[in-house]
């Protein structure tokens, strides 16, 4: 029997494209919920040795139904949107057979994953893999946490079009929780017949591209089952091209207990909680409530730029509280410690802008756009202080591959090292200057760029050069 630590009590559904496959051995929920909208589909482990997850990954096309619309075309991996749940260990290695069975080349970036910069998925260490091409993708899972994968070639118009999954990596001194649900937030721009707005207009190209459509793990407003009183864990990630997710539990708290780079020393309570494209959290909630009470699972008007506060707010799905009320896991009032980097390190600058270039809309870094960006070239094994100033008149968040950073200064202010964590991708808000700090320890050619996808396809991205 192949070790696996404690799995999703419930988790990601997935949208059905293709039959779900997962082992028979695994814990199911209480028998009185019944969560068949949003029950865990995974990745299916080829692999025998218990401390290998192998699996074929196809980039293929296929048909969804999303809510009343017709079906709409869209493009997958193994059939499914979002893509299969990959559930490993720390320390696992991970093997992925990559086959592109697409018309348009493409690669895979695993976002957050630390790994060798030739399996990063970006064209500056890895030749596109072409139609009907194939790529082995193999590394070893270095942290815990919740991690994800998309191309790195025309995201924009790639990720939108569904090509997206989940990699959720257990380790030690997890908090205790009742019921686990991983949630994979995205929105869609679908026309009248069902398929893809893919190009936005100009406002689109202004702010990323926000859909029409709100998408909880594939569903448009699904209703997810629970017990009153059982501690709720949700691992939550933005997969959307460029809507901020400003979520709230009606009636409840989020106590936040991790983030990109894992769990945090000093987890924290709050009413709403912001998430930019690209961001991952971890959270608890304490269900209160009668049987038969809904709470609305939403996101509320957040002002990020050029009027995009006066949005309403949106319902993504209904949480029901079902079964016998219960006594629920306690909540954590610690988590493990951060390993601090150094905040004296020498410091490079990154300046976010926006602009015309030519009659056309740019989104630039220190006054160019990629690949005209300079490079920030760092010795093996330093530490920089990248100080990020935020130009334009809209929020953009800045993503960093291949390595975690923490945020050491907001707008001058210093960040308690209590409050340090790690993070890859952060919100910059606009006309506002942050400090962070990262220790480049793996060689190669890095990018940075923001996570809206259609900035970083208009040209905010840069490289860090470590060698």
């Amino acid at each position: 029997m192949k070790r696996r630590s404690r799995r999703l009590l419930t988790g990601v559904w997935i949208l059905a494209l293709a039959p779900a496959c997962g082992d028979s051995e695994e814990t199911t929920p209480p028998a009185t919920i019944d969560n068949t909208g949003v029950e865990v589909a995974r990745a299916l482990d080829e692999s025998d040795d218990p401390a290998v997850f192998e699996l074929t990954l196809e980039a293929r096309t296929a048909e969804a139904q999303f809510d009343a619309s017709p079906k709409t075309p869209v493009w997958s991996y193994n059939g499914t949107v979002p893509g299969p749940l990959i559930e490993a260990n720390v320390g696992d290695k991970l093997v992925v057979h990559f086959q592109n069975s697409l018309d348009e080349e493409t690669t895979i970036h695993w976002h957050g994953v630390r790994v060798p910069a030739e399996m990063d998925g970006t064209l500056a260490m890895q030749d596109p893999v072409l139609p009907g091409d194939g790529f082995e993708y193999e590394f070893t899972l270095k942290d815990a946490g919740l991690y994800w994968f998309h191309p790195h070639i025309r995201g924009d118009l790639q990720v939108q079009r569904g090509l997206y999954g989940t990699i959720l990596v257990r380790g030690d001194n997890e908090p205790a929780f009742d019921r686990e649900l991983v949630v994979v937030l995205d929105d869609i721009r679908l026309k009248a017949n069902g398929e893809i707005e893919e190009y936005p207009d100009d406002e689109g190209l202004a702010i990323g591209r926000e859909g029409n459509t709100l998408l909880f793990n594939g569903q448009v407003s699904p209703t997810v089952h629970a017990q009153p009183g059982e501690t709720l864990r949700l691992r939550l990630v933005n997969t959307a091209n460029g809507r901020f997710f400003n979520l709230k539990l009606a009636g409840h708290s989020f106590l936040v207990v991790g983030t990109d780079g894992g769990l945090i020393p000093k987890p924290f309570t709050t009413k709403t909680l912001l998430m930019s494209p690209g961001e991952r959290y971890d959270v608890l909630v304490s269900l209160e409530g009668n049987v038969g009470d809904e709470l609305a699972f939403t996101t509320e008007p957040y002002e990020r730029g050029h009027g995009t506060g006066e949005n309403p707010a949106m319902p993504i799905a209904t949480l029901k509280l079902d079964g016998e009320p219960v006594e629920g896991a306690p909540l954590p009032t610690a988590g493990p410690s951060t390993d601090l980097l150094p905040e004296d390190a020498p410091v490079e600058s990154i300046v976010l802008d926006e602009g015309t270039i030519d009659g056309a809309l740019q989104f630039t870094i220190n006054g160019a756009t990629y690949p005209d960006v300079a490079p920030i070239v760092v010795p093996l094994g330093e530490s920089r202080v990248l100080e990020l100033r935020n130009d334009a008149e809209m929020d953009h968040p800045f993503h960093l591959h291949g390595f975690f950073f923490q945020v050491i200064e907001r707008n001058g202010q210093i960040v308690p090292e209590a409050d340090r964590f790690d993070k890859d991708t952060i919100i910059v808000p606009m006309e506002s200057s942050m400090k962070v700090v990262a220790r480049f320890d793996e060689p190669g050619m890095w990018m940075y760029h923001c996570h809206i996808l259609e900035h970083a396809e208009l040209g905010m991205m840069g490289e860090v050069h470590v060698e």
